[in-house]
């Protein structure tokens, strides 16, 4: 059982490391960078690695289980926001996973259909022949209790008809396993119909791949206690009618969930889309958090789709993303899903209440003039007094920082 970080933050980084070394969270082993050899063969026209750091936002209480979450991210405060709000949410009981679903969805899209109800009742009529297909083309995830679970057909305009495809994963991503099931399906099909496809593949916008978690706090456990539960009220609810706020609302759960996905091997792109593909499947763009007051409490709450994996890709490949799911000590796909979301939810609650109270650059600018501090050239003992300086100046430039440390 992983047990509570103590101020984490305040480690130096050896000391960060013999701490999850001690309940068998690391192992230096897997801290090392891979052989050019693999990167060559992982993408196409290889030159060098590109370097983003790697840390740990501890704490995360999730349905009684603590998990500490590596996170890859470049932007400065994600991760000290992240565990910030984990420890308040901690001292509230953590974050509960209201429910969770983990499917898959594929789309055979036919096209130039001349009669659309011959081939959807086709379609509909052959289900049992299809599921026989289905199976035969990827037969060990069959074996394993997976594959294609159900589909429907839907006439579309343009003489286009699709096919949607339920399929279980297991605790892949599914990319390859989607696309071989569907190229043997519209193979079959456009043999034994004389029907034309117009292309067979996986969509990013995974809405039977859904995870909801929320959690309660006590405005006396926040500062400014008297009014912050109806400030973040109100900054959820703005974000429900502009697009504007929405987007960056939004922007504020992924710098989380996106964070880890790098870190444990994911498609960051295909999570980015299937979010914010999802906040616009009503027609407007709408926050994929939302908080409300309710008896005497704030209540969070995020519903997103993570079509997720841990293993496939580069996950099998990559030391550091293996050191991430020794970091995280998940064993399923469907515990990463409960993971990031409670991670979205509460990157989202540190910057409602960072806007609300101090606003957003208070920390920000104190670890970006760090950046800037380590730009001008100052060394790892002169970096505090040169930040200090900056901040009090009001003046985080490089300039600035280079005058500092020649006047020292």
């Amino acid at each position: 059982m992983n047990k509570p970080m103590n101020q984490f933050y305040k480690k130096s980084v050896e000391e960060r490391k013999n701490a999850l070394k001690s309940i068998n969270l690391y192992d230096q082993s897997l801290d090392i960078k891979a052989d050019e050899s693999v990167f060559n063969n992982l993408i196409e026209n290889y030159i060098t690695t590109y370097e983003v750091p790697l840390g740990v936002a501890p704490d995360f209480l999730i349905d009684g289980k603590i998990y500490h979450i590596p996170m890859a991210t470049e932007e400065p405060s994600v991760i000290a926001g992240a565990s910030h709000a984990a420890k308040i949410i901690m001292r509230n009981g953590g974050f509960k996973i209201e429910s969770l679903e983990r499917l898959m969805i594929g789309q055979i899209i036919f096209k130039h259909v001349e009669n659309q109800n011959a081939l959807k009742n086709y379609l509909e009529e052959n289900k049992q022949t299809l599921f026989e297909v289905a199976n035969k083309a990827h037969p060990s995830i069959y074996e394993l209790g997976g594959g294609l679970k159900d589909f429907t057909v839907v006439i579309k305009p343009h003489g286009f008809v699709t096919l949607y495809a339920t399929i279980n994963c297991l605790d892949a991503m599914g990319a390859n396993t989607i696309n071989t099931i569907l190229e043997a399906l519209a193979s079959y099909i456009t043999s034994d119909f004389k029907s034309e496809v117009l292309m067979s593949i996986l969509s990013n916008l995974a809405t039977e791949s859904l995870v909801t978690a929320s959690v309660r706090i006590h405005p006396n456990t926040l500062n400014h206690s008297e009014t912050i539960a109806d400030d973040i009220a109100n900054a959820s609810l703005y974000a429900s009618i502009d697009p504007f706020r929405g987007a960056t609302h939004n922007k504020g759960v992924m710098n989380g969930i996106t964070a880890l996905m790098l870190a444990t091997g994911n498609d960051t792109r295909a999570i980015e889309a299937s979010a914010h593909a999802y906040a616009s499947i009503t027609g407007n763009y709408l926050p994929l958090t939302t908080w409300t007051k309710m008896d005497g409490y704030l209540v969070g709450k995020i519903t997103i789709p993570l079509p997720l994996g841990i293993i496939g890709g580069s996950m099998g490949i990559l030391p550091k993303v293996k050191l991430s799911k020794k970091i995280l000590n998940i064993q399923s796909a469907k515990e990463l899903m409960m993971v990031a979301a409670c991670l979205g939810l509460a990157q989202n609650f540190a910057a409602l209440y960072a806007l609300t109270t101090d606003g957003i650059n208070k920390g920000h600018m104190r670890l970006h003039a760090r950046n800037v501090a380590i730009q001008a050239g100052a060394l790892p003992d002169e970096v505090t007094s040169v930040v200090n300086h900056m901040l009090k100046e009001k003046r985080i430039t490089v300039e600035e920082a280079k005058a500092f440390l020649s006047n020292r």
